[in-house]
């Protein structure tokens, strides 16, 4: 029986109480609805339960799937934020059109670009923009092109445009098949503008402006090219400014820039449109003068170029005065290229420079040869130079008069030191002929350090023997412009250890002239270290009687050209007399050169000069042979190097 009708029962009829019989029936049914209630009650507890058991689950899945969706938002924000501020970042502007023409996407640097606001760009369609697009640009057809080049998906275009303002920018679009239409622009106008200034500073000389090389073989080669087809000739005038490097040594190369800039605008101020002026070189500029009729064309301009330049330019206190010489090459006659062309101009150049300078030269085949022996010559001085081929001679200088003790009449006083270039046949390659090559192929300090380690050698070794011969080196004006050269000469004679009053320094009046104020430095210099100074060919170049007042000059040398008629010219009798005088006025020594024969001997000793050289006392000659002139119980312990005292 079901415990609960159990419970029952006893509950309403006792403990002890016997059920009729016609109730068992009852009771079974009642205890088998008890026993199904019970089955049911079990059954709902069980389906409650797995209910529960399954809402449970399904709220932790709703759980976990809204918070993967709350981190996917959160990343989708996060890249969204990542790629707005990467298209931000970036400094070209970028524009997304969809298919369907609506605006996708745009950042910061395409609102500035396209000059528009976030909002106008908003309210507009792909369209719109294209065609205010296409108002900002100097050649709109060029947006149309490139648009109609990405009409199918997957093609791309790139494209270069420019603003009204002059602002230069460069698109590149892509068609993407889902995204739509991608448009990327970046500004260009800095990169175009440096790409343009690094161009011209490849074709332009950054000092003047003018073409340079480049730019006037580009010259060149178009007006050949027009020559070719029209039969046309055109000339090349190569200008070679003279004594501009005097100017520019002297007194810095800032004034030496503006000197040059004035010397091309006024070239410029009388070249017409259709030639072309460059500056090739430091004071080297070349005229190409565009359909020649004829020469005189051409001489015609070569002449006013000249003329533009005599005018003295101003710079600030300073006034000076800059000719040029100027070579003359005409196209096809004086060559068919551009290199032979320059070249034949160049030779033409020289000569000119060679017939007094200021002046033009047309080119002739003549001077090609000569322009062929000169660059021989110059390759076999220096093969000479650098394999010590070169040799020194001593010419004496010989006393006219007792100058003091030790310095008797007919004895050396001291020697003049001369470079010679011996060729293989025994004789000698003129001093005349090379000096100047030396010096405009800058070899000319090389040599002259060359000279003085040889005399301060030489020096040495007689001095060793006992012998003070003092021995003096000339100068030249090219060695004078290089920087600290004069130190470096003292600096010499210490090192061979031989005291400074055995060598002796020769400069020339023009080489005064170039630049007063370094002159008088140097020579400064010089006596304080003891060097004696003698002032060469003088009355040759526009003498000073101020300057050789000041400097510290202790010798004068009669120029030959006054004493080579002295037997004959009462002129040339007046102006030695008159040197000679200056000279003792001013307590300096007087050496006359030249001296070939007795008769200027005694001109020169009845008016009282010191020293005199030439073949008439002596020949230059080897140091073998310059001993024969040495005199031991004269010169021994003498310095030789010394003007005489004040009378």
């Amino acid at each position: 029986m079901h415990p609960r009708l159990e419970q029952h029962i006893k509950q309403h009829l006792g403990e002890e109480s016997d059920l009729p019989e016609n109730f068992n029936a009852l009771l079974r049914d009642v205890n088998r609805a008890y026993d199904l209630l019970d089955q049911q009650r079990a059954d709902l507890m069980e389906t409650l339960e797995q209910s529960a058991r399954t809402m449970l689950e399904r709220n932790a899945t709703l759980t976990r799937n809204l918070e993967s969706q709350r981190k996917s938002q959160q990343e989708l924000s996060q890249s969204y934020e990542v790629l707005n501020a990467t298209l931000n970042a970036s400094n070209e502007g970028i524009l997304v059109v969809g298919n369907d023409d609506t605006v996708v996407a745009f950042n910061d640097r395409y609102v500035d670009l396209i000059r528009a606001s976030r909002e106008e760009i908003l309210s507009r369609t792909g369209t719109d923009l294209f065609h205010y697009s296409c108002t900002l640009f100097s050649n709109p057809s060029q947006l149309y092109d490139q648009l109609a080049a990405i009409r199918e998906p997957g093609s791309s275009a790139f494209e270069e445009y420019r603003f009204h303002d002059g602002t230069i920018i460069e698109i590149y679009s892509h068609h993407h098949e889902i995204a739509g239409f991608i448009w990327m622009i970046r500004d260009i106008t800095e990169v175009r503008e440096k790409e343009d200034t690094i161009s011209y500073q490849a074709y332009h000389d950054s000092l003047t402006g003018l073409p340079n090389r480049v730019h006037l073989q580009q010259k060149l080669s178009e007006a050949i090219d027009e020559s070719t087809d029209t039969h046309k000739r055109f000339a090349l005038c190569y200008l070679d400014l003279d004594g501009f490097k005097t100017i520019n040594d002297s007194l810095g190369h800032s004034t030496g820039d503006e000197l040059l800039i004035e010397v091309a605008k006024r070239l410029q101020d009388v070249m017409r449109p259709e030639d072309t002026l460059a500056r090739v070189g430091g004071d080297e500029f070349i005229v190409l003068i565009n359909h020649v009729q004829n020469h005189d064309q051409v001489l015609e301009a070569a002449e006013h170029l000249l003329l533009r330049l005599c005018d003295p330019i101003r710079l600030g206190r300073r006034e000076f005065v800059v000719g040029a010489s100027m070579g003359i090459a005409i196209y096809p006659t004086d060559g068919e290229e551009a290199g032979i062309l320059m070249r034949n101009a160049d030779i033409a150049m020289y000569r000119a420079k060679a017939n007094g300078k200021n002046c033009y030269h047309l080119f002739t085949p003549s001077l090609e040869r000569i322009a062929v022996q000169r660059m021989s010559l110059e390759t076999s001085l220096r093969k000479a130079l650098e394999s010590n081929a070169l040799e020194l001679y001593y010419q004496p200088k010989v006393c006219l008069h007792d100058i003091r003790e030790g310095m008797s009449t007919g004895h050396l006083h001291s020697f003049e030191a001369l470079l010679r270039w011996p060729k293989s046949n025994g004789e000698f390659v003129s001093p005349e002929s090379f000096i100047h090559i030396a010096e405009d192929a800058g070899m000319i300090g090389r040599i002259g350090f060359w000279i003085l380690e040889q005399a301060c050698k030489q020096a040495k070794a007689w001095y060793q023997q006992g012998y003070q011969a003092n021995i003096s080196i000339n100068i030249s004006p090219r060695q004078f412009l290089i920087p600290n050269f004069h130190q470096e000469i003292v600096r010499t004679i210490h090192e061979m250890d031989i005291p400074t009053s055995l060598i002796s320094i020769e400069i020339t009046e023009s080489l005064l002239m170039q630049d007063l104020t370094h002159a008088r430095h140097v020579l400064e210099y010089f006596r304080e270290n003891g060097l004696f100074i003698y002032l060469d060919d003088f009355g040759t170049g526009f003498s000073s009687l101020n300057y050789l007042k000041n400097l510290p000059v202790d010798a004068i040398k009669i120029d030959r050209t006054f004493v080579k008629d002295l037997s004959t010219s009462t002129a040339d009798q007046a102006i030695a007399a008159s040197i000679i005088s200056l000279g003792k006025n001013l307590d300096m020594l007087i050496v006359a050169e030249g001296i070939e024969n007795a008769e200027q001997a005694d001109f020169l000793i009845r008016n009282g000069c010191d020293l005199a050289q030439g073949y008439y006392y002596g020949h230059p000659v080897s140091a073998a042979d310059a001993e024969q002139f040495l005199h031991p119980d004269d010169l021994l312990h003498c310095n030789i190097a010394q003007k005489p005292s004040a009378e």
